[in-house]
């Protein structure tokens, strides 16, 4: 499980399979506390880009973003959303991740 110390402000990087064209859709993605699902208000754009030759979508963690857990440590789940893929819109679930 990754730990990210509730002062960070970086980005939060979910591994996302498919076809090279993937990218050029619009995601969306949110966080959750752990076990909990997506809600339908939730969602904020994210953006896509790689890790080595992985396909990632990310959004910004931390203090000054939408998802500011620096009053909130604990266990929590990222949720991804492929907007603009008919017939199909696609939700993945990321890894659980810590906020110590």
């Amino acid at each position: 499980m990754l730990i990210f110390p509730r002062e960070t402000a970086e980005y939060l990087p979910v591994p996302v399979e498919g076809p090279g064209a993937l990218t050029g859709l619009p995601v969306e993605m949110q966080i959750r506390p752990y076990p909990l699902r997506p809600t339908s208000d939730g969602w904020k754009t994210a953006s896509w880009g790689t890790i080595g030759a992985e396909t990632v979508a990310q959004i910004p963690i931390g203090p000054g973003s939408d998802f500011d857990f620096s009053t909130a440590p604990g266990d929590y789940v990222p949720y991804v959303r492929i907007t603009s893929a008919p017939p199909e819109t696609p939700v993945i679930e990321g890894s659980p991740f810590k906020i110590s």
